[in-house]
Parts: C-alpha cells; structure tokens; sequence
C-alpha cells in the first residue's frame, strides 16, 4: 500500500520556465486503471480534457471502489501490558475534484494520516484489564461505525470494516503508526 492516498501524485505546471518543466514535457502523468487526472485550470477543477496553456496543476486520484486503508494503536491497560488495535476501513473516491482541491486548500486528504490521528483509541487507555479484547473491540466499534473518520475527509466515502484487537505479550513503548 502506499502512504499517501487517495492522491496518488500531485504537479504544479506553473510558471512554465523553471528546472523541473523539462520532466513534465518528457514524462507526463497518465492515469491508469482506476485512476483519473484531474486538471486546475486557473483555479477550477475538472476530470475532463483541458487545455494545456491555461492548467496550473495537474493531480493523479485514485478511485478504486473500497480501497482498504488501515491505522494500528497501542492501549495500555490498567495493570501493566497492553492491547494491540488494528482498525481497517473502506474507502471510495465519489468526488476527485473535491479531493484535489481539499488539497490545494490545506484541508485533510490523506486519509492515512487523518486516521492515524484520530484520538478515539486513546481515550480508551487505562480503561481495560489484561483479557478484555472484546469489550475494548465492542468500545472501538460503536464509534467507528458510527463516523468511521472523526475529520470528514471531502470527496472520499469512508465505511468501517473491522476492528481488530489482541493482547500483546510485553509492554513496549512504540508509538503508534499508520
């Protein structure tokens, strides 16, 4: 899996006479198999052709249907030890336009990232004992299937698909990753 998504890349095409206009002459962004370019044109944003004069940048969007994206935690528990979360959710592009200009305006687009930060798991720290990985995983899941994001996340379908939990044999102090 990648670490981005759902932008898989992103070009800037303007001013037109700097080092790096040489590689975009030569090696164009084409979209493959469920992917789609999404063109800016001074501002607007559009999946269709466009004329190549007047685009400021150019972003690659994949839109595979029910992409498996997924962030693991470690919650401690009460005495010592601690579980292992593993939450996997499924997400769908609907609006490639939106996600691009999400983008462009600084708002959330990685989904990786905005499910790596979702404190939701951390809550839950301190709370269980060592053997309650199915009350921590019912604890996960109400939330989670209920906004499976805590940031909406524009132009992207997120849905739960599972939450994994199991107890981990020694304590180490790793952080959590995406």
């Amino acid at each position: 899996m990648r670490d981005r998504y759902p932008i898989v890349c992103h070009r800037e095409l303007r001013p037109r006479w700097r080092w790096s206009a040489w590689r975009e002459r030569r090696h164009p962004l084409i979209a493959g198999r469920g992917q789609v370019l999404v063109h800016n044109v001074e501002g607007a944003y559009t999946t269709g052709t466009a004329d190549p004069a007047r685009r400021t940048a150019v972003t690659l969007v994949d839109v595979r249907r029910c992409v498996s994206v997924s962030a693991h935690w470690k919650v401690r528990t009460l005495y010592g030890g601690g579980f292992s979360v593993t939450v996997r959710l499924r997400c769908t592009v609907v609006d490639p336009a939106e996600v691009a200009r999400s983008r462009r305006e600084g708002n959330p687009w990685n989904v990786r990232r905005v499910l790596a930060q979702d404190p939701r798991p951390r809550g839950l720290e301190w709370k269980y004992s060592r053997g309650d990985e199915d009350r921590l995983r019912l604890a996960l899941t109400a939330p989670f299937k209920a906004r499976p994001a805590y940031r909406e996340i524009a132009g992207v379908r997120v849905e739960l698909a599972e939450v994994s939990v199991w107890t981990r044999l020694r304590d180490d102090d790793d952080d959590n990753e995406a």
